[in-house]
């Protein structure tokens, strides 16, 4: 209860809601109550901030190569960095990513194309994907640029393909000088316009290491 000392427009002393009373160096002062915030650590709670903090890593990776290009043209009200952690940070856990299949590295309305093979020759250091060219079929065009994205979960070391490859050409080849034998290595495949106007969801393959 707050006990005012010298009438209505006086100074008061104690507490009133969320306000105190008291004095410093003789004068009346006012001070808000320092607000009380709950952060209980439940486990839930805990495994939302462990993927949370585990896709972050993984954007500012991509933040660059991936998102800006093909994240920001679909983003409407948000950046292309909050959407894509949006679309998918339900596959990440404290661990890292764990749910890889259903990951999206592109996300749009333009017709996609299966990823047919994905094959990583540690001797030649490079990952190759192929597709069958499906041009003319909905709104998918021979100049689509084609993007690939690996992932090597063994090294935690993501690559992104540049744009030398269009839909019509079937194969795309990014080059990987770290993986070796015996690593797993997660494939992406996705489309898009030269001007960035269609963005098609990316397909997804496990890659098969050679030695």
């Amino acid at each position: 209860m707050g006990i005012i000392k010298q009438g209505i427009l006086g100074g008061f002393s104690g507490k009133v809601g969320s306000v105190i009373g008291t004095s410093w160096k003789g004068k009346a002062v006012i001070k808000a109550r320092p607000l009380s915030v709950a952060n209980p650590q439940t486990t839930a709670q805990q495994a939302q901030r462990g993927a949370m903090s585990a896709i972050v890593a993984t954007t500012r990776v991509l933040q660059a190569a991936l998102i800006q290009p093909l994240w920001n043209p679909q983003a409407v009200g948000m950046s292309g960095y909050n959407l894509f952690v949006k679309t998918n940070i339900d596959k990440f856990t404290t661990a890292g990513l764990t749910i890889p299949a259903t990951l999206l590295v592109s996300s749009g309305t333009l017709l996609g194309a299966t990823l047919a093979t994905s094959v990583t020759d540690a001797s030649d250091s490079e990952t190759t994907l192929t597709w069958v060219d499906n041009t003319g079929q909905s709104d998918a065009l021979g100049t689509d640029v084609a993007v690939g994205v690996t992932y090597n979960a063994t090294l935690d070391l993501w690559k992104v393909s540049d744009d030398s490859a269009t839909r019509a050409d079937e194969t795309l080849v990014i080059a990987d000088v770290d993986t070796v034998n015996g690593n797993t290595v997660h494939s992406y495949l996705g489309f898009y316009r030269p001007n960035y106007s269609k963005i098609a969801n990316s397909s997804y393959k496990v890659s098969t290491v050679q030695a």
